[in-house]
């Protein structure tokens, strides 16, 4: 057996995972974080694909910059205070010029 033959052979039969008395985690654990590490690829990848400013805007027909100030409150900020979300939720108002839309301002 050569030096060669040797650094290959020779973490062949170490512990590893839960063979080894320090570790934190199991094999199951393990198995968990990499499926959660995948579903959040698939998310990412559904997010820029459907949900991005780009996607939206090529959606809508509109450019980018069109959706980025409708997010911004800088403009539309009419609809913040006054239109439920589609989720059902309570309208955020004090995100986006609520003090202006309260006070009578336009925006």
């Amino acid at each position: 057996m050569n030096r060669d033959d040797y650094l290959m052979r020779a973490y062949e039969f170490a512990p590893r995972g839960q063979a080894l008395s320090q570790t934190k985690l199991t094999d199951d654990q393990v198995r968990e974080i990499r499926s959660a590490q995948e579903k959040r690829q698939d998310l990412r990848a559904h997010i820029r694909d459907n949900l991005s400013n780009g996607a939206l805007a090529a959606r809508m027909g509109v450019h980018v910059r069109t959706v980025e100030k409708v997010l911004a409150g800088e403009t539309w900020a009419h609809l913040i205070a006054t239109q439920p979300r589609l989720d059902g939720e309570p309208p955020v108002v004090a995100l986006f010029g609520a003090a202006r839309a309260q006070e009578g301002g336009h925006a």
